[in-house]
C-alpha cells in the first residue's frame, strides 16, 4: 500500500473536527450577544420606568401640597394614615397585594407615559418644625415656630415588559 492511499480521509477528518470547534465557538458568541442584548433591553426598560416615576412623583407632590386629609386607618383615594410600626406588621405599600389590587387605596397617575402606568401613595408622615425661619436680632420679635405637614410619597411604576421601579419621597408642606 502506498503512503498517498494510507493518508486518504485523514484530511477529511481534520477539517471537519476544525468546523466542528468553529461552530462551536460562533454559537458561543452567538448566545453571548444575545444575552448582552437582553440585560441592554431590561437595563433601557428600568431607565424608562424609574423615569416616569420621578416624573409622577412630581405629580403626586402637587397633590400632597394641597394638604389632603388622611383615612383613620389603612390607605384611601391615594392617601395613608400614619403608619406606627409594630412588631411583624409593614407599610401598607409594601406588601406584596397591595399596587395590584385597584382596591388598595393608591392614586393612579394622571397619564400613561409610554405605555408605563404608575400609581402613587401620600402616607402621613406627621409634623415638623420650618428650618427656613431665621432669627431676628430684634429679642422682641416673636419666635418662628411655624409647624409643616410632612408626607412620604412611595410611587410604583410599572413597565408593560416587568420592569418595575419603587421611588420614596418625604414631602414637607408648610
Amino acid at each position: 500500500m502506498s503512503r498517498v492511499q494510507a493518508e486518504r480521509g485523514a484530511s477529511l477528518v481534520v477539517v471537519l473536527l476544525l468546523l466542528l470547534v468553529v461552530t462551536l465557538l460562533g454559537l458561543a458568541s452567538l448566545r453571548s450577544t444575545l444575552l448582552q442584548e437582553r440585560m441592554a433591553g431590561n437595563l433601557a426598560a428600568r431607565g424608562n420606568a424609574f423615569q416616569v416615576a420621578e416624573a409622577v412623583l412630581r405629580e403626586a407632590e402637587g397633590f400632597a401640597a394641597s394638604k389632603p386629609s388622611p383615612p383613620a386607618a389603612g390607605c384611601a383615594n391615594g392617601v395613608c394614615a400614619r403608619y406606627v410600626a409594630t412588631a411583624g406588621t409593614l407599610p401598607p405599600w409594601e406588601a406584596d397585594a397591595f399596587w395590584e389590587t385597584g382596591s388598595s387605596g393608591f392614586r393612579l397617575a394622571a397619564a400613561d407615559m409610554n405605555g408605563i402606568r404608575a400609581q402613587y401613595v401620600v402616607e402621613d408622615y406627621g409634623k415638623g418644625m420650618d428650618t427656613s425661619c431665621t432669627g431676628s436680632v430684634d429679642m422682641s420679635a416673636p419666635e418662628c415656630d411655624v409647624e409643616t405637614q410632612i408626607y412620604r410619597i412611595t410611587v410604583r411604576s410599572r413597565a408593560p415588559d416587568g420592569a418595575a421601579v419603587l421611588l420614596q419621597s418625604l414631602y414637607e408642606v408648610p
